[in-house]
């Protein structure tokens, strides 16, 4: 959960996704690794959907819409 919040505090500044991944991964790893068909890139992808999503109210799947019975 941590990560998806770096990616949406990421995107709230107006971040694209390397500038996300420098601030997950170290600048140096980032500049290597970075590709279009690099694994790093294709997990960034994938955490700002999330990200986003949560954002526009996937969040709500994550609380019980019910309390347990006692």
């Amino acid at each position: 959960m941590e990560r998806l919040m770096t990616v949406l505090d990421g995107l709230r500044d107006g971040k694209k996704p390397r500038g996300i991944a420098e601030d997950i991964w170290e600048k140096e790893d980032v500049a290597k690794v970075w590709a279009s068909d690099s694994w790093m890139r294709s997990q960034v992808r994938r955490w700002v959907a999330k990200a986003e999503a949560l954002a526009a109210g996937g969040w709500r799947e994550l609380v019980p819409r019910s309390l347990p019975e006692e």
